[in-house]
C-alpha cells in the first residue's frame, strides 16, 4: 500500500501541474495565445493520468515487491509528470501554437516513452492480465507510437488536431468502457 501512496503522490503532482497551467492559461487570457490542438492533448493527458492511477491498483496482486519494480513504477509516473511540465513549462509561452510545435520532439518523444514502459507494467500485471487484455492492447500500443512518431515529423495542424481529437475519444473509450486496459 505504501507504493502506491508515492505514485498517488507523483500522479496528484501530475495533475496539479495540468491545472495550473490552465489556471495560468485562465487568469492571463490578454497575454496568452491559447492552442485548442495543445489542449486537446492536455485533456489526453489529463484521462491518461486518472486512469493510469486506476490502473496501477492491479499490481496490488503481485505479492513479492522489489526494489526494481518498486523503481520502475516511480519512473512511469516520474515520466508522466515530465509530460505535464513539457504541456505547461513553468513560465506560460505567450503563444501555445508555436510553443506546441517547438516542443513537439520532447512531447511525442515522452509519449512513445509511456508506451514502451507500459508494455512492461502490463505485462508485469501477470500473464492472465496480458491475455485478458487480447490483440487490442497490442493493436492500440502500435498504433499510438506509430502516429506519435509520425507527429516527431510533422507539423500539419490538420493532422496534429485530428490525432489530438481522435486520442481523446479514445482514451475516454478505453477507460470508461474498457477499465481493464
Amino acid at each position: 500500500e505504501y507504493i502506491a501512496v508515492l505514485v498517488s503522490i507523483i500522479v496528484g503532482l501530475s495533475l496539479t501541474h495540468l491545472l495550473s497551467g490552465i489556471g495560468r492559461i485562465i487568469g492571463n487570457p490578454d497575454r496568452v495565445k491559447v492552442y485548442w490542438v495543445h489542449l486537446a492533448w492536455t485533456l489526453y493527458t489529463f484521462v491518461y493520468l486518472v486512469a493510469f492511477w486506476w490502473w496501477e491498483f492491479q499490481l496490488s496482486t503481485i505479492e513479492v515487491w522489489t526494489v526494481q519494480l518498486y523503481l520502475f513504477l516511480v519512473l512511469y509516473a516520474l515520466v508522466l509528470y515530465l509530460l505535464c511540465v513539457v504541456l505547461y513549462p513553468k513560465e506560460a509561452p505567450s503563444d501555445f501554437r508555436e510553443y506546441f510545435h517547438l516542443r513537439r520532439g520532447w512531447f511525442f518523444g515522452l509519449w512513445i516513452l509511456v508506451y514502451l514502459i507500459d508494455i512492461v507494467d502490463t505485462t508485469l500485471k501477470g500473464p492472465a492480465h496480458l491475455a485478458g487484455l487480447g490483440f487490442e492492447y497490442w493493436a492500440t500500443v502500435a498504433v499510438f507510437i506509430a502516429l506519435f512518431l509520425v507527429s516527431l515529423a510533422i507539423r500539419n495542424e490538420r493532422f496534429h488536431g485530428a490525432f489530438a481529437v481522435a486520442a481523446c475519444i479514445f482514451q475516454f473509450y478505453q477507460f470508461t468502457w474498457n477499465p481493464q486496459l
